[in-house]
């Protein structure tokens, strides 16, 4: 028999689950950590996050906040996570709960980060009628973070005054 699975709003409880499957889900789509106890204090108080469990465990976790650009509402999906990322059931049900939240909240316009190494995530997410959209993801990271990764070395910045 199939076990049932349940979606919930995440709490800071959730954190150890969370940092485990971002840890295993991260190593697979060569993402960078987001879960830390300040990140699930953060998006506990959403309104858009949520977590799928069954009496098995924790399968997975969507992490979203509403953002507003002065014109419109929009929810920011910045994570899915899977501890399978095979388990299409599990990413369909987090979209799902995620898309009544924006809908309930009257935010009618959803927007996901994905992994280009998590393929899979394609066919779910357009299955829950999400689209790719014909734009790019750039990103630089400053400060002493940036000579960690490797990205910048001594960056100076100056300004005319």
């Amino acid at each position: 028999m199939a076990t049932q699975l349940r979606i919930r709003p995440i709490t800071t409880e959730d954190h150890q689950q969370l940092l485990n499957i971002d840890t295993h889900y991260t190593q697979q789509a060569q993402l960078e950590l987001v879960v830390t106890m300040a990140s699930v204090r953060f998006f506990e108080r959403s309104g858009h996050s949520f977590i799928a469990e069954s009496d098995e465990g924790v399968h997975g976790f969507v992490l979203a906040q509403s953002v507003w650009n002065g014109q419109k509402p929009t929810v920011l999906v910045s994570r899915v996570a899977l501890l399978d990322v095979t388990d299409d059931v599990v990413r369909g049900a987090l979209l799902e709960a995620v898309t009544k939240s924006a809908y309930d909240a009257a935010v009618y316009d959803l927007l996901l980060l994905q992994s280009a190494h998590d393929a899979r995530a394609d066919a779910v997410l357009t299955d829950k009628q999400f689209s790719l959209l014909d734009v790019r993801l750039y990103g630089r990271v400053l400060g002493s973070r940036a000579a960690q990764s490797g990205q910048v070395r001594d960056v100076n910045v100056e300004r005319e005054v």
